[in-house]
C-alpha cells in the first residue's frame, strides 16, 4: 500500500479517470445514437432476437402474406370459433335460413307423420283424398321441395308428385302437397296412398 500510495499522483488519478469518463460516456452515447442507419444490412440475425421478443403490436398490419406461411401451419385449433363460414368455402353460396333447412318429414301411406321428421308436425298435414297430403300451417311457407317414394313401397309402381301451391283437393290455405300414384300401366296411372319422404325448402 505504501508503495501504491507514493505512485498515486495528481497526474495519474486525472488521467485514470478520464480514460473511465471516456469510456463509460463513449458506450452511453453510442446506446443513444445507434440507430436503423447504422445498422449494416442482415446484421440482426435470427438468433440475436430475444424469446418473445416479436410480439403481435411488432408486427406491422397485413405484413404477413399467405406466401410467407408454412405449410399446415395453420390447423384446426388455431382457428378461431365461426372463422371459416360456408360462403368462405364455397363463394357464392347462400346459406338457407335454420327455419328452411330443418323441415323434412317421414309419412306413412295413411297419413301419419313418423319418428325422426324435423320441422314438419302432425298438425302440418292433412290426409284429404286417395293419395293426396296436403300441408300447412308452416312459417315460413315453402317455396319448394322434394318428394320421395318409402322404401317400404319399393316393390311398388308408384310415382310420387310433389307442388307448392293449394292443389286440385287441398283444403284453402294448403301450402304445397304431395300426390302419391300407382301405375296401372305404361301410360296410365291413378292416386293411390303410399309413405314417401319430404324435404322442404
Amino acid at each position: 500500500m505504501a508503495r501504491i500510495r507514493k505512485r498515486l499522483t495528481y497526474a495519474n488519478v486525472m488521467s485514470s479517470l478520464a480514460v473511465f469518463l471516456v469510456l463509460g460516456g463513449g458506450a452511453a452515447y453510442a446506446a443513444k445514437r445507434i440507430g436503423t442507419s447504422e445498422l449494416k444490412g442482415a446484421s440482426v440475425t435470427t438468433a440475436k432476437i430475444k424469446r418473445n421478443a416479436v410480439t403481435a403490436s411488432k408486427i406491422k398490419k397485413n405484413s404477413i402474406k399467405t406466401a410467407k406461411i408454412a405449410n399446415g401451419a395453420v390447423t384446426n385449433p388455431k382457428l378461431a370459433d365461426g372463422s371459416v363460414t360456408v360462403p368462405k368455402l364455397v363463394p357464392g353460396f347462400i346459406a338457407p335460413t335454420a327455419e328452411k333447412l330443418a323441415r323434412s318429414a317421414n309419412v306413412s301411406a295413411s297419413g301419419t307423420v313418423l319418428i325422426g321428421s324435423l320441422g314438419i308436425a302432425q298438425a302440418n298435414i292433412t290426409h284429404t283424398s286417395l293419395g293426396f297430403y296436403c300441408l300447412s300451417g308452416l312459417n315460413p311457407a315453402p317455396v319448394g321441395g322434394v318428394a320421395t317414394l318409402d322404401y317400404s313401397e319399393s316393390g311398388e309402381n308408384f310415382l310420387v308428385q310433389f307442388d307448392t301451391g293449394q292443389g286440385p283437393v287441398c283444403p284453402v290455405g294448403t301450402q304445397a302437397f304431395v300426390n302419391t300414384r300407382k301405375t296401372t300401366s305404361s301410360t296410365k296411372s291413378e292416386s293411390a296412398d303410399a309413405g314417401f319422404f319430404l324435404i322442404l325448402y
